[in-house]
Formats: C-alpha cells, sequence, structure tokens
C-alpha cells in the first residue's frame, strides 16, 4: 500500500465520510473510494459499513486503523528527528488538555520550552477528560494531560502525579478559615461544579453514592474559569484540583481547603500519550518538561 492510500484512509476512519474527507484533502471522492476498495481487495475484508449517512468502521477497519495511524506517525516522527539532526531544532507538539491544567502548568511549561527552544510550536485544544484520551487514540494529539481519565483503548499514562480535589473559597468566606473540610459539611453551602462529561464531576459524583448524597450544585457548567470565578466572588464554593487552582491561591484571589475524604485526595492529574508509539524528539522533550514543571508546582504548594 502506498501512504498516500494510508492517509485517505484514516482521514475517512477519522471523518466517517468519503465525501467530506475528500474536501479536507482537496482529493476527488471517486480517487478516495477507488484507494480503499484497493486496500479492501487486497486485504480480503471489508473495512467499512457503507450507509447513507457515511461509513463505520469495520472490526476488521478497526484493526487496520490503528496500524495506518501507527505508520503515519512514525513517518511523522522520522522526519521530525531526521530535522533535529539536521539542527534545524524545529519541531511542532499538539496537545489536548484539561481547561483546569491549561492556565497554570501547563502555559507556564510552554512559555519556558519556547524560551529554549523558540523554533518549536504548539497546538493546544482544551477539552473534557473523556476527548483527551479520544484525541490521543485516534493520533490527532502528541500529549493529553486529563484529570483522573477512564481507561482507554491504547492510551497509556506517562507521567502522574498526585493533584488532590480542594474547596476553592474567596478569602472572605468562613471556610477559607478552616484547615480541611469534608465533603459533606463543603456541600452545606452553595457549591459550584463542572458538569458530568468532567473527570472531576465523576469523582465527587462516586463519593456522593457512597455517601447516599445527591448533590444540588447552584451552579453547573463546563467551563473552569466560571467554576473559579464563583469561588472568587465569594457566591460559594467550588471544588477543583489542586494545580488547576494553584494560580488564583498564589495571587490571593482564593483559598484551597484540604478535603478530608480519602478519595478525593488522592486523585491525580496524568500525562497521557499513545501505547506503543515513540514520539517526535519536540514532544518527548516537552513531556519530561512539562513533569518537571507539574511536579516543581506540586512541592511548591
Amino acid at each position: 500500500m502506498s501512504l498516500a492510500q494510508l492517509r485517505y484512509f484514516v482521514e475517512v476512519a477519522r471523518l466517517g465520510s468519503i465525501r467530506i474527507a475528500a474536501e479536507r484533502l482537496n482529493v476527488a471522492p471517486s480517487a478516495i473510494s477507488r484507494q480503499i476498495q484497493n486496500l479492501e481487495d487486497l486485504s480480503g475484508v471489508p473495512f467499512f459499513e457503507r450507509h447513507a449517512r457515511g461509513v463505520v468502521l469495520t472490526e476488521a477497519g478497526e484493526i487496520y486503523a490503528d496500524y495506518a495511524r501507527l505508520v503515519l506517525q512514525e513517518l511523522e516522527r522520522a522526519r521530525a528527528d531526521i530535522d533535529d539532526l539536521k539542527r534545524l531544532r524545529r519541531g511542532a507538539v499538539r496537545i489536548c488538555s484539561v481547561d483546569g491544567i491549561v492556565a497554570g502548568p501547563l502555559s507556564s511549561a510552554i512559555c519556558s520550552f519556547r524560551a529554549e527552544y523558540p523554533d518549536v510550536t504548539f497546538r493546544l485544544v482544551s477539552t473534557g477528560a473523556q476527548t483527551v484520551a479520544k484525541a490521543i487514540r485516534d493520533g490527532e494529539a502528541d500529549v493529553g494531560i486529563a484529570f483522573q481519565p477512564l481507561p482507554e483503548r491504547n492510551v497509556v499514562s506517562s507521567y502522574q502525579i498526585t493533584d488532590p480535589l480542594v474547596v476553592v473559597a474567596a478569602p472572605g468566606h468562613p471556610v477559607a478559615e478552616r484547615r480541611q473540610i469534608s465533603l459533606v459539611e463543603a456541600l452545606r453551602h452553595p457549591v459550584a461544579l463542572p458538569d458530568p462529561t468532567f473527570g472531576i464531576r465523576g469523582l465527587i459524583d462516586r463519593r456522593c453514592g457512597e455517601l447516599k448524597l445527591l448533590p444540588e450544585p447552584a451552579l453547573e457548567t463546563n467551563s473552569i474559569e466560571a467554576l473559579r470565578g464563583f469561588a472568587r466572588s465569594g457566591a460559594g464554593l467550588t471544588m477543583l484540583p489542586f494545580l488547576s487552582t494553584k494560580r488564583d491561591v498564589d495571587l490571593g484571589l482564593a483559598v484551597a481547603v484540604p478535603l478530608t475524604d480519602a478519595p478525593l485526595s488522592q486523585s491525580a492529574t496524568h500525562i497521557c500519550v499513545q501505547e506503543k508509539r515513540r514520539l517526535p524528539l519536540a514532544a518527548r522533550e516537552f513531556v519530561s518538561h512539562l513533569s518537571k514543571t507539574m511536579r516543581e508546582a506540586r512541592e511548591g504548594a
């Protein structure tokens, strides 16, 4: 098979449509259909189920998609390493991260890394934990940062750091004077919580289930900044991983109060990568740099 065939195949698998893939690749749909048919004829099994609305990978197609993505990623890595050998010092790092970590250690790590390697560029997408794992699995990102990610096929944790959930309060809030607080006590106040797509919410809901509690948030949102703003205003409390709120704490805009509930205080933030994939040099170096930045941020608490 040719690299063009692999690129066509991966794009159709990602988009679920030959027509849309053709538009993205600026290639005739008939050319893509022909190349995919050639791949299926060569393998002796269908890779896609054709429907009126598009195409869906068969079980064999899922296996081949993993292979095709790996081949294209290895080609990308080889080119990046060759560039480095030529001392071009260029590269690109694609990151998919949960929102909470972006304004803290991640932004700091990107800035300090570029200070040393100014020709390395970054593409950052901020999203929920479930999407982070999917982006890594599908090869749409090199590095993923997620809080308590659920297991995902072909995705592994390269580095993890204990990042306990804390109760976030405005400096003048009564809870801000506490040395620690339980989830039960925190929920007696108005609270802002992330929506159920967030790993944070999943952790809180599981603990509430154990305690036979039904949380009734005053604010439910998919915006970490909205959660921070709710707490900073003094209107109530929120619960976030420590690294997500450290910047507000350092600026004196909020106070982080540890939770006494063990399942919440032992949580972790993970740097995720695709299993068995050798990252391009720039991405490998950045993972190491980000791990160090996160560790220093946690130790400086």
